[in-house]
């Protein structure tokens, strides 16, 4: 097993956010000048982790566009001139720097439960403890072969252990005799896979990330999210594309209207590339008719876009896309409302419960790593029978979508962000706000992103 020591000197793996992070960091840097660096980072605002520390090195997070690390370089220059073996990279605490994969919290989760932790708040050195004997049965988690390179994020990510011991927890209380986990992200095992059969025409209508076996036989499906505190905004409720071929408006709305949503998307795109490259632009297309192009050629030209200068073309007046989207919603906004509710939560998976061979559960780990402890706070879970019964009255309520209010979609005047922005309400309570959004790449089809509202919530405790 590795010693606190080497964990803290392996990778770009120690979080730093106080000056405590900077005293208790194994290096030879200059901790003096990397605390006068820490503030200045705190100042830019940049992240709730400024820093990863590694071997005799720190890597400045968050530093996304090239104008901002150049300032960022001249202050080091100008106040910390000594301070070398400094970086910028985006992506979060893990080995080599790397952005810590979503699916190696529901792998620790996983772990965690076959270890049978129950745990309240852990310092450094049990974690690390933990740690690795979490990665000592990760081969044991049916599907975890499929990964094998995550085990290796499990070492020194004490934010996402921080809430896989709050799941872990909250999962020992209703399987307190687990005898086998399985992991879904790449594939149903056999053993489990009549339990995620196709609903609606939906892929993977079942959303349990993991699945727990009890003694008794019966299984247990986990769909995990995460959040720092208890009292931070939720996590989404869904990530899942509007259009394409895993799109979920098309067994809502029906291939007519989405084929609509297409048409205008391929407009829109074209309009952009003709803007972009077009006489007015870099003069690249040398008369060339876009609509003549192929998709392939599209796509590619697309993607040199600067994301700054997709955001501006996305805001334009003349984004038909969004509109059309807008458009259709609004037009079908009683029959979206409902049908959307039903799959945000997987109420068909109620008939699947009949059999009282499976259960399912919607789970947030709350936890994260903070001045060298890691703080565990209570898990919020709901079983399907809750989830039905409370959907229920809100089934039974008043329910609307409009536009969410004070918020500017994408193509008005004025608008905050590029974005298509809707909210759900329940006798005039909001309960839900939904967004679509692009996440990533503009050539990908852009996503619903769904969040519950604190209204919501009081619903349920009720």
């Amino acid at each position: 097993m590795l010693t606190l020591k080497q964990h803290l000197s392996e990778a770009f793996n120690v979080p730093i956010k106080d000056s405590s992070d900077i005293d208790s960091f194994d290096t030879k840097q200059d901790k003096d000048s990397l605390k006068k660096l820490l503030t200045h980072l705190g100042s830019l605002g940049l992240d709730d982790i400024p820093m990863a520390g590694g071997k005799d090195k720190v890597k400045i997070r968050s530093a996304k566009d090239q104008g901002t690390q150049d300032k960022i370089k001249k202050w080091i220059k100008d106040n910390t001139p000594d301070l070398g073996g400094v970086s910028f990279g985006m992506g979060s605490i893990g080995k080599d720097g790397v952005k810590i994969n979503e699916n190696t919290q529901e792998m620790m989760v996983a772990a965690l439960v076959l270890n049978k932790v129950k745990s309240e708040n852990l310092d450094e050195a049990s974690a690390v403890e933990m740690i690795e004997d979490a990665k000592g049965v990760f081969n044991k988690i049916e599907g975890a072969s499929a990964r094998p390179e995550l085990v290796d994020q499990f070492t020194g990510n004490f934010n996402d252990l921080a809430t896989a011991i709050s799941s872990s927890n909250s999962i020992l209380q209703v399987v307190p005799n687990p005898t086998k986990t399985y992991w879904t992200g790449k594939g149903w095992h056999s053993d489990i896979a009549k339990y995620n059969p196709p609903i609606g025409g939906v892929k993977d209508y079942n959303s349990s990330d993991i699945v727990v076996k009890s003694s008794d036989g019966t299984y247990h499906g986990f769909s995990l999210k995460k959040k720092a505190q208890t009292k931070d905004v939720d996590p989404t409720l869904i990530n899942k594309p509007i259009t394409g071929n895993v799109g979920i408006l098309k067994d809502i709305l029906g291939a007519k209207n989405v084929e609509s949503i297409e048409k205008s998307k391929q407009l829109f795109f074209d309009y952009v590339i003709f803007k972009h490259y077009g006489p007015k632009g870099t003069n690249k297309l040398k008369g060339r008719d876009v609509r003549k192009m192929d998709d392939k050629e599209k796509g590619k030209m697309i993607r040199a876009i600067s994301q700054k200068q997709m955001g501006i073309y996305l805001k334009d007046r003349k984004n038909t896309f969004f509109r059309r989207v807008f458009q259709v919603l609004s037009k079908h906004s009683d029959d979206f409302t409902v049908s959307f509710i039903e799959l945000l939560f997987r109420t068909k998976l109620a008939d699947l419960e009949s059999s009282g061979e499976f259960k399912f559960y919607l789970l947030t780990g709350i936890g994260r790593f903070v001045k060298g402890e890691v703080n565990v706070e209570k898990a919020e879970m709901k079983n399907m029978p809750e989830t039905v019964s409370t959907l229920q009255e809100i089934f039974d309520s008043k329910l609307e979508m409009k536009p969410t209010p004070g918020k500017l979609q994408a193509w008005e005047k004025k608008a905050g962000a590029a974005k298509v922005f809707f909210s759900i309400f329940s006798d005039g309570s909001k309960i839900i706000d939904l967004e679509i959004r692009y996440k990533g790449s503009y050539t990908a089809n852009p996503q619903f992103q769904a969040v519950a509202t604190p209204d919501f919530k009081k619903i349920f405790k009720k």
